[in-house]
């Protein structure tokens, strides 16, 4: 019995059971409780099938080469952020990240025979090149189109599985439809790349003691993986990114914290310092409950440029994420991205900058801020930007208290106009439910030239406190509907302006109070104003009928006290009940029609005319708004 007894104290203190979880190996800073005492020797160990290696505590000796991991089925994990810690020595200068997951392995280019359309699984190779591949194969999908409208060497690409091969005719099946247009004339090829599945990497710490970097990607770098989990790791005091992910499919990464992200040492400067990168052809990412602190940006997306880095990150949700002091934007997705959503998360003030320190920045097609918080941000909110921005929503988020910089600015959200003269300003947004107070300027605003905005059933209370304007202001701007909005506040300033060569405007339904005498501010003859509660121009116009004659508007320029004779007016803005009392009048006609009449009480909905004749004797008019 003693000596069964002495066995099981035995098999309990084998090192490959100190782990709660069944591991295929420890790694230990103690030889006598570990089977490896580095993470590179333990992974090198691994059979090809891959394994789990359970790291336990302890700040391990600074490495001097990156940790590599480069087959499938991986699973690492430390005790805890800040309880295992990984450091690159004080000599890791160069653009080599701390941990890099990736096998490099590729095969041969294969050209498309034929293009492809947004939505096909089939792909057109020669017979020969269709039979060089296998079922299972993944495969990069690239050619030479530019999709960055900033950095042209950004070019399409996205990852496939290959399900069926015809060999007699070339036509090769994949797992998913094509998401782009890939054509001859770009150069479109397909290449087998390696695809590590099942990466697991968790609960640990990674830092460095070198002074400066030439890392030109990420201080840990994931490519070309699918299923990657990524938990409760720390990155901090680390340079260019704390998780580059580079063509990655079906990843998660969850309650990590990111902080003091340097930039590299070039000249000039990167300006590259990032909590998380999505990059390349990444699709299907969920990041969510990471915190973050001191970063350019906490998380961005975009392409890459070089060889088997083609790509646009696509279907991307940031959920319940916390940023604090950034240094220009909390919240990115740089050129090109589609379908980035955030949901629920909060960016928290900014480290006193020359220029700014906003919320969220948006350049991506049909992506979306909802439910989240922007708090303390400086100089704006959000800022939708960049030609291909377009289609984005705004819905049910928070944005207070931000400041100007030099008297300009403070806007709680930002559409921009063109960034380059006859080039296309970002629009097709939806900007709904949102809270917007406290702003030093307007609470949404615009650079010009945007179009085809819907802004509704949103509160907005205190703007413009520093910088003159209205609430809701934007210039040359045509297809605006704005609805059901509460604002007020916003001192001598009025709630809603169209300023220049804006036009096409539906205003209505809104509750305009606390604010200035003029509540809306009208350009343009082809806008609505109507059932605005605290706008009610009831009564006499003063000087009503333009003095070139064409409409009845809500704010006439240099208008007259009586109509032109015989001249055509229609009616804008809002319905006009018009008098007529005296004078020498011959006719007076309602859109074309005589109606017998020589004075009388008019009442003219939108759109409708009216004319009247007379001799010389000039008839009394009155014109009342409604």
């Amino acid at each position: 019995m003693a000596n069964h007894m002495r066995s099981l104290v035995a098999e309990q203190t084998t090192p490959s059971l100190l782990d709660r979880y069944e591991s295929t190996y420890v790694v230990s800073l103690d030889p006598s409780k570990g089977d490896f005492t580095t993470l590179q020797d333990a992974i090198n160990a691994l059979p090809p099938t891959g394994g789990k290696i359970f790291v336990k505590a302890g700040a391990y000796p600074p490495i001097t080469s990156s940790i590599t991991i480069t087959v499938s089925n991986v699973h690492i994990q430390g005790e805890g952020m800040g309880i295992t810690v990984f450091v690159g020595d004080s000599t890791m200068t160069g653009n080599t990240p701390i941990l890099q997951v990736h096998n490099s392995a590729v095969g041969t280019p294969r050209p498309l025979l034929a293009d492809t359309a947004r939505g096909d699984t089939t792909l057109s190779l020669s017979p020969a090149d269709a039979t060089s591949f296998s079922p299972g194969d993944y495969v990069l999908l690239y050619s030479n189109k530019e999709i960055d409208t900033e950095e042209p060497a950004k070019h399409a690409g996205e990852i496939k599985v290959i399900t069926a091969i015809d060999s007699t005719s070339g036509v090769v099946t994949v797992d998913d439809q094509i998401f782009d247009t890939y054509t001859v004339a770009d150069s479109a090829n397909v290449i087998r790349i390696t695809v590590l599945q099942n990466i697991t990497v968790s609960d640990l710490s990674i830092t460095t003691n070198a002074p400066s970097s030439a890392l030109t990607s990420g201080f840990t770098r994931f490519q070309f993986i699918e299923n990657l989990q990524i938990q409760r790791v720390e990155v901090h005091d680390a340079f260019n990114t704390g998780i580059h992910l580079l063509s990655v499919r079906n990843a998660k990464v969850s309650d990590c914290y990111i902080h003091h992200i340097k930039d590299v040492a070039v000249t000039p400067p990167a300006n590259e310092r990032y909590g998380i990168v999505v990059g390349s052809a990444s699709q299907n990412v969920s990041i969510s409950g990471c915190r973050f602190s001191h970063t350019r940006h906490s998380v961005t997306t975009g392409g890459s440029s070089g060889t088997n880095l083609n790509g646009v990150p696509r279907n991307i949700v940031i959920a319940n994420c916390t940023s604090m002091l950034t240094d220009t934007a909390h919240f990115d997705t740089h050129q090109p991205a589609e379908n980035v959503t955030f949901i629920g998360c909060a960016a928290i003030g900014g480290v006193p900058a020359l220029s700014e320190a906003y919320g969220f920045q948006m350049r991506g097609r049909n992506c979306s801020i909802i439910g989240c918080s922007i708090l303390q941000a400086i100089g704006r909110g959000i800022m939708l930007f960049g030609p291909v921005s377009s289609g984005a929503s705004i819905i049910g988020t928070m944005i207070a208290n931000v400041a100007a910089i030099g008297g300009k600015d403070g806007m709680g959200i930002y559409f921009a106009g063109p960034e380059t003269p006859g080039a296309p300003a970002t629009s097709d947004h939806t900007v709904t439910g949102n809270v917007i107070k406290n702003c030093e300027g307007s609470a949404i605003a615009n650079g010009g030239s945007n179009s085809d905005i819907v802004i509704s059933g949103n509160v907005i209370e205190n703007t413009n406190s520093v910088v003159p304007g209205a609430a809701i202001q934007l210039t040359d701007a045509t297809r605006i509907l704005i609805t059901g909005n509460n604002v007020g506040g916003a001192g001598q300033n009025p709630a809603i302006a169209m300023v220049g060569n804006s036009d096409a405007w539906q205003i209505n339904q809104n509750f305009l109070g606390n604010i200035g005498p003029a509540a809306v501010s009208l350009q343009g003859t082809g806008s609505v104003v109507i059932n605005n509660s605290g706008y009610n121009p009831i009564g006499a116009t003063p000087n009503p009928w333009p003095a070139n004659g064409g409409d009845l508007t809500n704010q006439v320029q240099a208008g007259s006290p009586n109509p032109q004779i015989g001249t055509t007016y229609t009616v804008r803005h809002t319905p006009k009940t018009v008098i007529v009392t005296g004078g020498d009048v011959s006719q007076i006609t309602i859109n074309g029609v005589n109606t017998g009449l020589l004075a009388g009480v008019f009442k003219l909905g939108l759109g409708e005319t009216i004319a009247i004749t007379y001799n010389t004797l000039v008839p009394t008019t009155a014109v009342f708004t409604e």
